[in-house]
């Protein structure tokens, strides 16, 4: 364990534009009816109307404006998020050590890009200088490039300068010196695409000649979504690449860069199916240390370039949460949602130096020399940033000193967190029992309670806006984790491989029956909800099979940036080995049948329930198609569908002023879903 004399600190801490209706993009008319925000909104431009209440989302939106941290520990610097009607790109000093916190209210803007209109994943300050590399695109489409920012130039002179110009950037990496950038660039609009390996010269990327391929993929080893990490001495570079484009079969490979004509080697057992192989930061000597779900629930692994040999150093029996290096060792998180626990791995011997538990969920964000940096949330917690000080006792022992650099006041913590949650088992259709998070408002509604079921992605250990103005506005959540979900082992994970649309969907109507059961309410107040995966899983609800013996009539539902035709998604998307993954191949007869059966699209008739659905006009990872195509063919058919469509955003819609509409549009939706069942029932 850690010295409890200099761990004492981390015991304690531990114990814009309104939406517009649809407007073609990219080809098709969108359908007649688009839905327009209620006429009954409060004239306090945060404030919404639910049932009588007004609901305040200035706390939400101005309590903690903050989001997508960032540190580059090397320079001392955190780079963040301000939300608000822009968002804004700042960055703050990490003190070195101390019991400082970091003022991100007085933070320095990096620019005055609006990041409300783009995407940004990722940044990487270059080393020994003042230049500011993004990984982001320039129309919240997902066209991933690299750009840059000279830090060192008036903050007018800031603007993000684009380097690359790839159909698609999966990721990048440095150098050890920082003069050369490899990334990996997809070309094309769908699949089959072609990626290649490609190095920048980082000190003059926009000379002639400066960016130059290296090797490409092939259908049997396809490259994907990984930052290219170097050797200590530059000669060999390191990503992910994925055999015969399955996502259960990742690899890491190895590209000798002093050969004539490079090749590929895989360092990792291409005989053992894995989901994830991620390399660390950093070298230990001839040590290459990376994360993989070779096993069940993901461990610590070492690579010697000289032996070419693989280390365990690792046994965890719960999900691996994150690692980072530093010089005193691996910090790695693991849990469930129970709780996380940090350990500190010896990466020669792979021996426990010191642990810490926490009881949110945990995220290692960086580590560099003797200090690293994470997070914390949970359900009841929005957002803890900390960092771990490592140094020897006078004993000898190791000791790991806890800074608070980033946390809520108690006033504002509790005006965010509105929901009361309670960790329960809710057993389904066949036995197996789920695990989910039932959060019940702090200020109920009066009379029989309104309840909520998430699609997917439900039963993080996470704190999320969503649910909590759902809280906030007297709404029950019951968020559960339906096979497939990640967090509870490989195999759990898997277990909707190819059958998208089916037994997850199951789980659903389960988790709605132990709903009513549980607040004693009839199915027409139980709604389900979701976006990305989770809006095609609650068009799917909706339409499924009425005499199928699982079928659970929900109330109504809300489908965001989903997906309503897999085939049509599969053809469209950035992701197309997702939908192989989990939904099947459309190439092949028997697989292009249950897709088609299982698209939404096609059984609009079976619609009873009114449905709402958002999307966002330039979404290209679900595009906006296939929103369109089910409204439009509810609307033909008179089912009760509301649609808007939120012109110039991507996969989420950002910005205070679109929150806020989105928000009464959804929230006046359902006011009128329940006013007509209540004018029926009269």
């Amino acid at each position: 364990m850690f010295s409890a004399s200099r761990s004492l600190p981390l015991a304690i801490l531990l114990a814009c534009a309104p939406p517009n209706p649809a407007t073609p993009y990219p080809t098709t008319e969108p359908p007649e009816g688009a839905a327009e925000p209620g006429a009954s909104e409060p004239s306090d431009p945060l404030a919404i109307a639910f049932l009588g209440r007004t609901l305040d989302l200035e706390p939400f939106l101005r309590g903690f404006p903050y989001r997508s941290f960032m540190p580059a520990l090397e320079h001392d610097r955190l780079f963040f998020i301000a939300t608000g009607e822009r968002y804004e790109l700042r960055m703050a000093a990490i003190p070195s050590a101390g019991t400082s916190t970091i003022d991100l209210a007085s933070a320095e803007p990096v620019s005055k890009a609006d990041w409300s209109q783009r995407s940004l994943w990722s940044v990487h300050q270059q080393k020994a200088s003042d230049m500011l590399w993004l990984h982001a695109d320039a129309r919240n489409d997902e066209q991933m490039n690299l750009w840059r920012i000279d830090l060192g130039k008036p903050l007018d002179e800031r603007m993000p300068e684009q380097l690359t110009f790839a159909d698609y950037v999966y990721g990048f990496g440095f150098s050890e010196d920082a003069q050369m950038v490899a990334y990996l660039a997809r070309s094309g609009q769908q699949a089959p695409y072609r990626t290649c390996l490609r190095l920048l010269d980082a000190s003059d990327p926009k000379r002639d000649k400066a960016d130059r391929e290296v090797v490409c993929d092939s259908p049997e080893l396809r490259f994907t979504w990984s930052e290219p990490h170097f050797s200590s001495d530059g000669r060999h570079l390191y990503f992910n690449a994925q055999v015969d484009d399955d996502r259960n079969r990742v690899q890491i490979v190895e590209v000798d860069l002093r050969s004539e004509v490079p090749k590929l080697a895989t360092i990792t057992d291409p005989k053992r199916p894995r989901t994830f192989a991620n390399p660390l930061e950093g070298w230990y000597g001839e040590w290459l240390l990376y994360t993989a779900d070779d096993q069940e629930f993901g461990d610590l692994y070492a690579w010697s370039s000289k032996t070419r040999k693989t280390r365990k150093l690792t046994d965890l029996h719960e999900e691996l949460l994150g690692a980072a290096a530093t010089d005193r060792g691996i910090l790695l998180a693991h849990g469930t949602p129970a709780g996380s626990t940090l350990e500190l791995i010896d990466p020669k011997a792979g021996k426990l130096l010191g642990s810490a538990s926490a009881a949110g969920h945990v995220a290692i964000l960086d580590g560099h020399g003797d200090r690293a940096i994470w997070s914390q949330e949970s359900p009841t917690q929005v957002f803890e940033l900390s960092q771990a000080r490592f140094s020897s006792a006078a004993d000898g022992s190791l000791d790991m000193q806890t800074d608070r650099l980033v946390a809520l006041a108690p006033e504002l913590e509790q005006a965010l967190v509105r929901c009361q949650a309670e960790r329960v088992e809710i057993p389904t259709f066949d036995g197996l029992k789920l695990h989910a998070f039932l959060l019940a408002p702090r200020e109920p509604l009066a009379g029989p309670p309104i309840a909520m079921v998430r699609s997917f992605y439900g039963g993080e250990n996470v704190w999320t806006d969503y649910d909590q103005i759902l809280c906030a506005a007297g709404i029950t959540v019951v968020s559960p984790a339906v096979r497939g979900s990640s967090g509870f082992g490989k195999q759990f994970q898997a277990l909707n491989d190819r059958d998208l649309g089916g037994k997850e969907i199951l789980d659903l109507f389960a988790v709605a029956r132990w709903t009513a059961q549980r607040l004693a309410i009839g199915h027409e107040r139980i709604g389900v909800y979701g976006r990305s995966h989770g809006g095609y899983a609650t068009m799917r609800a909706l339409t499924y099979p009425h005499d199928d013996a699982n079928f659970y009539a929900f109330g109504f539902g809300l489908a965001e940036a989903g997906f309503s035709d897999i085939v049509a998604f599969f053809h469209a998307t950035n992701i197309p080995d997702w939908v192989v993954l989990e939904a099947g191949d459309p190439n092949v007869p028997a697989d292009l049948a249950q897709l088609v059966e299982r698209s939404p699209v096609n059984h609009v008739e079976r619609l009873d329930a009114p449905i709402f659905l958002l999307h966002g006009g330039n979404d290209w990872r679900v595009p906006v198609e296939g929103s369109r195509a089910f409204a439009e063919q509810a609307t033909k058919l008179g089912k009760p569908v509301t649609y808007l469509e939120v012109a110039g955003q991507g996969h989420r819609v950002e910005g205070d002023a679109r929150i806020v509409e989105t928000w009464q549009a959804r929230f006046d939706f359902i006011e009128r879903v329940l006013a007509d069942r209540d004018a029926d029932a009269k």
